[in-house]
């Protein structure tokens, strides 16, 4: 059964990379401030062979930058192949087989090929048939080919505290009690509150936990929430929890580097003052150099007569006193311009002697705090990183788990999914909604579908509401219950309770456009065009795009600082974004972005461009008739995304004509009962 998903996925995977090659290009990242890492052969030990490191600051975060992957290295001058050693921040040490001959700028750009990823899965996925280093049941179990597990408890956690609601509470016992299991966690419902605990109860039971997820963001949230806890913040501080990867938002002190750093405190020390000393040195260097250039233009390159004596130079002791005691630098100011230029000449020698020794003392030590990277790691209880470093870093290469936790599990492709639940021997916890986004999937092949598009949801569980491996959150606290309402009674059965959260809602709700609504259908009634450009695919509809930024500039002027447009298409999000940058003052306060940016987000007000009208029929993305159709999911992330107020800009006759029994005609009628509507 194992080789069998093992061929399966690796025929799917390869399938994806082929797509991937034709559909889309390689990225392109900038980065900046290049510098060389080393002098000499480049012997660099943690590597094995001889390297080359380079080190430069990107000038934009991008998820695709991986430790351990590779990409091309491209300069004015040339195109190298380099591996990614470290990142930290917005720094990244890179490794090369050969020196490279960086710019004055300092500037080049990283390519990357995203495919490249994949043939790294490709081989992770290959090396299950090693089933003694791998957990495969725990993925078998989890996909539904094994029976599920009750777990001992071999004692009773400390009662949950009050602030977490029933349903809280039966989701963190469920993870404790049975595996595979699986957290349901609606828009708004407190998910990665309820990860926090999840994670705190496991390692009170002594467990060793894995939290992933397929974006940095989900993985930065789940760190957040349990270091608001007492004893998460306890542990934080222990060094026991590590966050790999790189990533822009707060890590708590759970960064790989600060571990390290806190851990082997000295050796961090021992570099702070290697790097003064050597920046003393530099600064040396550079002001003996002009004085150097001022003796030799003063030296008289005439012949001396037979009784003429060596030029002399007025030189001011003060200059000397930069690269020699006072003392000496006095001495030194009554001899003649040629001692002093040798006296300077020898001196700077041995400065570049010393800062090269410096530096290679540098590498030296950073080499053997990259070696404590892996102690930190292989010591860690909690480690979190996104699914691609789990399967690129070489520091978890080796490194198993008692339970596995995926964060937006839903959205995770089933072969990256099924590698990571075969590091945990004892459970595998996946959180998320099947209600929302699944799996982002290039190919249209058929298998590659099914084997990659599909939600894990979909495979182990397919009736969540009556499983008893399943615990759905059910009361939201994030969206205006009219808006809560209306999320709840069309995708999730209404069982979605509303909290107490009316307050700051009702005051969004008060403002333009539409004050005192918290849902507006702006109804375009066969006003406007909906077209495709040439070329391409993807959809525009400028009435509706002119119509959003309008409603947007409503809403600002009321003041509203936190406000999405929501568009299906590209090309329509492309559109409305001119618009936006044409109207400097919206920038703040307004973000434009199809749905996939927004999973996980939330605004103050949401507007959701339709888009589709005549002369077109609708498009797949909002009325999907096929029986694996994700409209229904990209629907309800672009609603469920506001807090105090939900504008709808559609042409409600056209879907009522065109696709009455359809996911998008139930929303607007529904939307319609409690709505104000617009007719622009």
């Amino acid at each position: 059964m194992l080789e069998r998903f093992i061929e399966s996925f690796s025929r799917a995977v390869t399938g994806e990379m082929e797509a991937m090659r034709q559909r889309i290009g390689p990225y392109e990242i900038r980065v900046a401030e290049g510098e060389s890492l080393q002098s000499g052969s480049g012997r660099e030990d943690s590597v094995g062979e001889d390297r080359f490191l380079y080190a430069f600051r990107v000038l934009q975060p991008n998820d695709k930058l991986v430790q351990g992957g590779e990409c091309n290295l491209v300069t004015e001058t040339s195109d190298d192949l380099v591996s990614i050693l470290s990142i930290k921040a917005d720094q990244i040490v890179l490794s090369s087989s050969r020196p490279i001959d960086l710019p004055g700028s300092g500037q080049a750009m990283l390519v990357i090929y995203p495919w490249f990823l994949y043939e790294k899965l490709l081989s992770s996925l290959r090396a299950l048939g090693d089933s003694d280093a791998f957990h495969t049941d725990t993925a078998l179990a989890l996909f539904g080919k094994k029976k599920p597990r009750k777990l001992p408890i071999y004692f009773v956690d400390a009662e949950l505290p009050p602030s977490l609601n029933e349903s809280q509470k039966q989701a963190v016992q469920l993870c404790r009690q049975v595996t595979p299991a699986f957290v349901w966690g609606p828009p708004g419902t407190g998910k990665t509150t309820t990860l926090g605990h999840i994670i705190l109860s496991l390692l009170r039971l002594g467990q060793r936990v894995l939290v992933t997820s397929t974006t940095n963001a989900a993985v930065d949230q789940a760190l957040s929430s349990f270091a608001e806890l007492s004893d998460g913040r306890a542990a934080i501080d222990r060094g026991g929890v590590v966050r790999l990867g790189q990533t822009q938002a707060d890590t708590c002190g759970a960064g790989l580097l600060e571990v390290v750093e806190i851990r082997f405190a000295e050796v961090n020390d021992r570099l702070v003052h290697l790097d003064a000393r050597r920046s003393g040195m530099l600064q040396q260097i550079a002001r003996g150099k002009l004085l150097l250039a001022q003796l030799e233009s003063e030296e008289h390159p005439t012949q001396l007569g037979l009784f003429e004596s060596a030029a002399m130079v007025d030189t001011d002791p003060r200059q000397l006193t930069a690269l020699f005691s006072d003392n000496n630098a006095r001495r030194l100011a009554a001899l003649s311009t040629e001692a002093q230029r040798r006296a300077v000449e020898q001196r700077l020698t041995r400065l570049d002697q010393a800062a090269r020794l410096c530096l290679d003392r540098r590498r030296s030590l950073q080499n053997g705090l990259r070696h404590q990277q892996g102690v930190v790691v292989s010591e860690a209880r909690l480690m979190l990183a996104t699914m691609t470093n789990v399967y690129m870093s070489s520091l978890l290469e080796g490194e198993r788990f008692d339970a596995v936790i995926v964060e937006e599990a839903g959205m995770a492709t089933l072969p990256t999914l099924f590698y990571c639940a075969c590091l945990g021997s004892k459970r595998a916890i996946m959180v998320g909604d099947p209600q929302q986004l699944p799996p982002i999937v290039q190919a249209s092949d058929a298998f590659v579908q099914r084997a990659m598009g599909r939600s894990i949801f979909q495979i182990t569980v397919p009736e969540p509401q009556v499983s008893d491996l399943v615990v759905m959150l059910d009361t939201q606290y994030r969206m205006h219950p009219d808006i809560g309402n209306l999320v709840g009674g069309l995708f999730y059965n209404g069982r979605l309770q509303q909290g107490d959260n009316t307050k700051g809602n009702e005051r969004i709700a008060a403002g333009a456009p539409g004050p005192g609504a918290a849902i507006v259908v702006v109804d375009t009634v066969r006003t406007a065009t909906c077209e495709i450009p040439s070329g391409s695919y993807s959809r525009f509809n400028e009435i509706h795009a002119q119509l959003t930024v309008d409603m947007a500039s409503q809403a600002v002027d009321d003041g509203a600082t936190s406000v999405a447009i929501i568009a299906p298409y590209v090309e329509q999000v492309r559109r409305i974004g001119k618009l936006l940058s044409a109207a400097p003052r919206l920038a703040e306060y307004v973000e434009c972005r199809t749905v996939h940016r927004f999973q996980g987000g939330e605004r103050d007000i949401v507007i959701f461009d339709t888009v589709d009208c005549d002369p077109l029929p609708p498009g797949r993305l909002l009325s999907g008739k096929s029986p694996g159709s994700s409209a229904p999911n990209l629907i309800n992330v672009s609603l469920s995304r506001a807090r105090g107020k939900l504008i709808i800009v559609a042409d409600v006759s056209y879907f009522r004509r065109h696709d009455p029994s359809g996911i998008i005609s139930q929303v607007l009628a529904a939307a319609q009962v409690s709505a104000t509507v617009i007719n622009p």
